[in-house]
């Protein structure tokens, strides 16, 4: 019996050394980390305004994660473990707007948190963060953004952002740098815009 079971107990080794074998040979695609930056930061001549507080971004559920998200038809998103944020959109979208409002020279602060809170409040909303594959690659950004006084939750500006922009090729490298450019665009009116809802409230508070 010992030397009939011997054969099968070889054959057996050898299958599971080169299942083994070609387990380690399998090498998956490393994880490659994006990041969408507020692009060139400008100052602003003007009179000194209050410090503001610019929390992290809220998200709408499908891109509320840290893989980028493909679209692959009007009605179907997909995602890729190997292609990633290197933080969750909307805490990366609002490090951008902070920069900013930081870098315009304009607020006495610009805070993620304060207690208490500063007398201005930035909140955003991103619906979409995206890239879309078909016919050709392109980013598209979707941003809700408001303005409200602290005292009173008064809403003194809000706006709905969303556009999109051609990648130049179809690497996913090329649409990141496509989204960069359409938040840098859309950074530079946001800021404006900021910046002249918060003058209004206080002109009119004096």
């Amino acid at each position: 019996m010992a030397g009939r079971r011997r054969p099968l107990a070889w054959v057996l080794l050898t299958a599971l050394i080169s299942l083994t074998a070609a387990a380690c040979s399998f090498t998956a695609p490393p994880v490659r980390y994006f990041e969408v930056g507020p692009g060139t930061i400008e100052r602003h001549a003007g009179p000194r305004l209050p410090s503001v507080l610019v929390p992290d971004f809220e998200c709408a559920p499908a891109y509320d994660n840290l893989r980028l998200v493909l679209r692959k038809s009007p009605v179907e998103l997909s995602t890729s473990r190997n292609l990633q944020w290197t933080t969750a959109p909307g805490r990366m979208l609002a490090h951008g707007l902070r920069l900013q409002l930081e870098g315009t020279g304009r607020f006495e602060a610009v805070a993620r948190a304060a207690t208490p809170p500063p007398p201005y409040r930035v909140e955003g909303f991103v619906r979409a963060i995206e890239l879309d594959e078909q016919p050709t690659l392109t980013a598209r950004l979707a941003l809700d953004v408001s303005v409200r006084r602290s005292a009173d939750d008064r809403v003194l500006y809000e706006n709905v952002v969303d556009q999109t922009r051609a990648a130049s090729n179809q690497k996913p490298v090329d649409g990141v740098l496509a989204l960069r450019e359409l938040y840098g665009i859309m950074l530079q009116g946001m800021v404006t815009q900021i910046m002249t809802a918060i003058e209004n409230d206080q002109q009119g508070r004096d």
